[in-house]
């Protein structure tokens, strides 16, 4: 098994390509972040179960462009092959009409290696920081 070290490297690697991947609008690497059995709780949306849904997320979101954020964390945990950061990600989405909005949103997200020892988001959830 990694080092605690390691899975923290790891997970935060992950995030890092997955903000690169959402700056290029790659909708495959996105998703290649993901575990098969990823679940990601959204604001005001059904609970999106299992990769195809993240797909069809993602699919909606990037149809108005990138977007550019970064995520801020103020909190790690490792349990067991698990990597748990919480913390806030603020950038800019493009709305509906193609103008950018910026945003703001508290965080947690859990990571876990697959069966191949690569860290993948496997639990996400996220709404609206109030600061």
């Amino acid at each position: 098994m990694a080092s605690q070290t390691d899975l923290l490297a790891n997970a935060k690697a992950v995030v890092a390509a997955h903000e690169d991947a959402m700056k290029a609008a790659d909708l495959e690497r996105i998703v290649a972040n993901a575990a098969e059995d990823v679940v990601v709780l959204v604001p005001g949306a059904p609970l999106i179960e299992g990769r195809d849904a993240l797909r069809s997320l993602y699919q909606q979101l990037l149809a108005a462009g990138p977007g550019e954020f970064k995520h801020d964390y103020s909190g790690q945990e490792v349990v067991g092959d698990a990597v748990v950061l919480h913390g806030v990600a603020r950038g800019v989405m493009p709305g509906p009409d193609g103008e950018a909005t910026p945003f703001a949103n508290n965080f947690i997200l859990v990571l876990k290696t697959d069966g191949t020892g690569k860290m993948k988001f496997w639990r996400v959830a996220f709404g609206p920081s109030s600061t």
